[in-house]
């Protein structure tokens, strides 16, 4: 376990570490989300919390609103394996904002509330006086489960049977995080130790790359193609990102016609491609534009394990993917373990992450209180996020069915919050995040409140501005319903007004009502 401190709590207990694998197949595992952050390990005990990074550095002062693990310790002390997490606007993690907030041991009250963090916790070594790590996985989060930590700004991580793998998976991939992790059940927490016993598995995902050079398949044959040499524009100029190989038939044959033309002395790449890969490169205007797949960001930039997919039309080309967040920074690799990037505190701070998208002005509102006026629509308050991670964690073991659907639910949330500004939908959609927020509210208040959603026929695809109705409900129900300790009634109809449509949002305990014309909804 380490060695023991007052009471006889361990002062140090290394983390367990994963191997990477892949997704096990038939019962007994657990499957979790790998959430992007600090890993950490928290030690608690009433008036006095530590925080140590896998590699054993202090970051106590560095995340103050975590001392409230010590008003939950029992007298005996605990020990928490989780990890620190910053949510962005979309309540997805954020890597730029946590090394904001990691950029200084000690943040100012000011960064403290432009950036919280929350710990999310997986796992559980110390109990009240007693070591718990060699009890089984599945025992082990049964009691962090019962300790009753699962309150702003603590989120217990949800933790699925095997069987809702696929479920998890593909949720995960909504969410736009980048592994799950699976973990056997009858397994004791090893620390310090690598077990196949706790399995990252990284998921594919999808990007466009510019096309910087290749390398030949033979030096006497320089013009034909092994592999291309990738890149991503940023401000210093195009990065080099890898390469790929590339396979038989018709996208190898598209993109090797048009190489040759593109032939440069001069490497269009800014700084240094590694010099193995320099010594047989040829260089290439960068003019080409293709589609990879790969598992995830190395902590060098690189991408892993690319998969060519083929070219992309110009008319495709998607600007926005160009500002990406590079996970090549040194203080994401902790050194304990290269799949799970972590933030070390040496170091200059990062630029700011680009400001946070504005919502479009809200169309003139009825006379009488307009709660939306003072919520921000775009939005998913932070509390919203913890207590939706937590009211779903603690429905796994109860209810699954439900559990699931809520999860779902939560990631199109993110999805819908993380559109651009003016995005257009269809009434259908925006509806359905209605639906899925108001549930995941209802989880959580329970009795206190019910709600019902309706839209008159050919309505469904009427364009709307993306949360324009969600943002109203949600301040609704955040500044009208919970603080009301009987809670209250959301109705919301849509119903056609000539040739547009109007949304009229109603709570019924207090015969309030508020009315949203979308700008751009014109029924045809």
């Amino acid at each position: 376990m380490g060695r023991a401190g007052a009471g006889g709590m361990p002062d140090l207990v290394p983390p367990m570490q994963a191997a990477t694998g892949d997704l096990p197949s038939g019962p007994g595992w657990a499957v979790e989300f790998a959430w992007d952050g600090l890993r950490c390990i928290a030690y608690a005990r009433p008036g006095r919390v530590r925080m140590l990074t896998a590699r054993d550095r202090s970051v106590t002062s560095a995340f103050p609103e975590l001392h409230v693990l010590a008003a939950k310790a029992p007298r005996g002390g605990v020990i928490l394996d989780g990890t620190v997490v910053a949510l962005d606007d979309a309540g997805v993690p954020s890597r730029r904002l946590l090394m904001r907030r990691t950029a200084t041991q000690r943040p100012g009250a000011t960064l403290v509330a432009d950036v919280p963090v929350g710990f999310f916790v997986s796992d559980l070594l110390w109990l009240d006086g007693e070591p718990t790590t060699a009890l089984p996985y599945q025992r082990r989060r049964e009691l962090v489960d019962d300790l009753g930590l699962a309150e702003q700004p603590v989120v217990l991580s949800p933790s699925w049977p095997a069987g809702d793998a696929g479920h998890v998976l593909a949720t995960a991939r909504r969410y736009g995080l980048d592994g799950v992790y699976a973990k056997r059940l009858d397994s004791a927490y090893q620390p310090g130790r690598r077990s196949r016993n706790w399995l990252r598995v990284p998921l594919r995902q999808s990007r466009q790359v510019v096309v910087g050079g290749w390398t030949p398949a033979s030096p006497d044959r320089p013009d034909t193609v092994a592999a291309l040499l990738l890149g991503v524009p940023g401000p210093g100029g195009l990065r080099y990102v890898g390469r790929v190989g590339l396979g038989a038939g018709a996208p190898r044959a598209a993109v090797t016609a048009l190489l040759p033309d593109l032939g440069t002395d001069d490497s269009a790449f800014a700084g240094e491609v590694p010099a193995s890969v320099a010594r047989d490169a040829r260089w290439a205007v960068p003019r080409l534009v293709g589609q990879v797949e790969f598992t995830e960001w190395t902590v060098g930039g690189r991408l892993r394990l690319p998969v060519w997919r083929g070219l992309v039309a110009p008319e495709d080309v998607e600007d926005g993917l160009w500002d990406d967040e590079f996970a090549d920074d040194e203080r994401w690799d902790d050194g304990t373990d290269a799949q799970v990037r972590t933030v070390d505190l040496d170091g200059p701070e990062e630029p700011s992450p680009r400001p946070a998208a504005q919502a479009p002005p809200e169309p003139a509102a009825p006379a009488g209180p307009d709660p939306a006026a003072r919520v921000q629509a775009r939005r998913l308050e932070q509390h919203f996020v913890y207590n939706s991670l937590n009211t779903i964690a603690s429905l796994v073991r109860t209810d699954p069915g439900r559990a699931r659907e809520l999860l779902l639910g939560f990631a199109d949330l993110t999805r819908a919050a993380d559109r651009p500004t003016d995005d257009t939908i269809t009434l259908r959609d925006e509806l359905d995040s209605v639906r899925a927020y108001l549930q995941l509210e209802q989880a959580r208040f329970g009795k206190r409140l019910t709600s019902t959603v309706s839209s008159a026929p050919g309505l469904d695809d009427v364009p709307v501005t993306s949360m324009e109705v969600l943002g109203r409900v949600r301040s609704v129900v955040q500044e009208i319903v919970e603080p009301r300790p009987e809670g209250g009634t959301v109705t919301v109809e849509a119903a056609a007004d000539g040739e547009h449509c109007v949304v009229t949002i109603t709570e019924t305990a207090t015969e309030q009502s508020w009315t949203v014309r979308p700008a751009v909804a014109t029924i045809t």
